[in-house]
């Protein structure tokens, strides 16, 4: 998030970043076991835990609480000049109580953990973001599967048979569904949406022999063209999408994972990962949709099939979601070993993305559907 974006909330919602009760205690204690110190050196540590302002008043307030309690000892420093300084130290008594204040730390974490778990299975747009940018991956250690289910949640990421191991098929935009009128048959233009960038992500998720990982990239870029029947997009001939994803962007929060994983898939050579849908139609009864076409991954270009939904947000917004299990190995890249664990290669591509209708882009509109319009027109008493 950016600054911007935070002050806004911070705002809007009242939050402000602050350390929880009387968190300052436990975290004295942590960094006096890691080496003793004098109070005033205690703060710039004391920051370094990102929970907001601490000042030096309350440093030295909580220094003398623990004293009283027998939780830290501090011995006199003889200084070349000025006052006498003060070394901290835990005390063996104290070392036992930062045992406990761990086990109370762990149980917040869980609890905190619960409430990104019920946030993310909202599935919506924001939800998927936070995610990614968040890097949730690492602390929430997500479960995995090769067969996904289908989330109740409303716009919860769809699942898709893996009946091919093909690619990035899913990634495909396509505007689909249809809805002619059965009396009347309603000529429809091709309309170009275009992606919007902040609100369009991919995760890429993992197993190894340590676990689940996910990678996720927020700023999928591209373009959707389909035909819009009663403002829902039409499965048909003209549907069209055209997605890129910048690779470099993939992240698991991790660093030594994230630079492995670069390497390994050459993001420097092969920075950009493309598909172009080719096909659409409708796949079953809602808005669940079947695709083909081409993706191309680290260089090498593989034809693919995959599904979607696809939701019609608002008259001029597509959101478009979807995943599929598939194959590394497919677009020739070795199963890796990170760190000395082994990645499996079967990995699951989730895409949430958005697009706005571009009414600017004239090119949009074929021109055998202008002239078929005109004809209408003409006809028409």
């Amino acid at each position: 998030m950016d600054d911007a974006m935070a002050t806004t909330a911070s705002r809007a919602s009242r939050f402000e970043l602050a350390p929880p009760r009387r968190f300052i205690l436990p975290a004295i204690l942590l960094l006096l076991s890691e080496r003793p110190g004098y109070g005033y050196g205690l703060l710039p540590c004391l920051e370094e835990f990102r929970f907001g302002h601490v000042d030096r008043p309350a440093v030295y307030r909580a220094l003398i609480q623990l004293e009283q309690d027998g939780l830290v000892e501090a011995s006199s420093q003889s200084p070349t000049a000025g006052q006498a300084r003060r070394l901290y130290r835990v005390t063996p008594l104290g070392e036992r109580v930062l045992r406990v204040w761990m086990g109370v730390v762990k149980e917040e974490h869980d609890h905190l953990g619960q409430v990104l778990r019920r946030y993310q299975a909202t599935g919506t747009t924001d939800a998927v973001l936070a995610e990614v940018e968040g890097g949730w991956s690492a602390a929430l250690g997500s479960s995995w599967s090769a067969v996904s289910s289908t989330s109740a949640a409303r716009r919860r990421l769809m699942p898709v048979a893996p009946d091919t191991m093909a690619s990035l098929a899913q990634l495909g935009e396509c505007a689909a569904a249809a809805g002619a009128d059965a009396d009347r048959a309603e000529v429809a233009l091709p309309r170009r949406f275009r992606l919007l960038p902040d609100r369009s992500v991919v995760l890429i998720e993992v197993r190894s022999t340590v676990g689940p990982l996910t990678f996720g990239a927020i700023g999928v870029s591209g373009s959707v063209e389909a035909a819009i029947v009663d403002g829902v997009p039409s499965a048909d001939e003209s549907a069209r999408a055209h997605l890129e994803i910048d690779v470099a962007r993939l992240s698991s929060g991790n660093n030594l994972y994230d630079a492995e994983l670069h390497r390994r898939i050459d993001a420097r050579r092969f920075p950009t990962a493309t598909v172009e849908l080719c096909e659409c139609a409708q796949s079953g009864p809602g808005s669940r949709y079947r695709l083909e076409g081409e993706v191309t991954f680290h260089g090498v270009t593989r034809v693919a099939q995959g599904s979607v939904t696809v939701e019609a947000a608002s008259d001029r917004r597509l959101v478009i979601t979807g995943e599929q299990v598939l194959d590394i190995r497919d677009f020739e890249i070795p199963s890796p070993t990170v760190l000395m664990f082994r990645i499996y290669p079967d990995v699951r591509v989730r895409l949430h993305v958005e697009a706005d209708q571009d009414e600017a882009d004239l090119d949009a509109f074929h021109p055998d559907e202008i002239r078929r319009l005109e004809v209408d027109m003409e006809e028409s008493p």
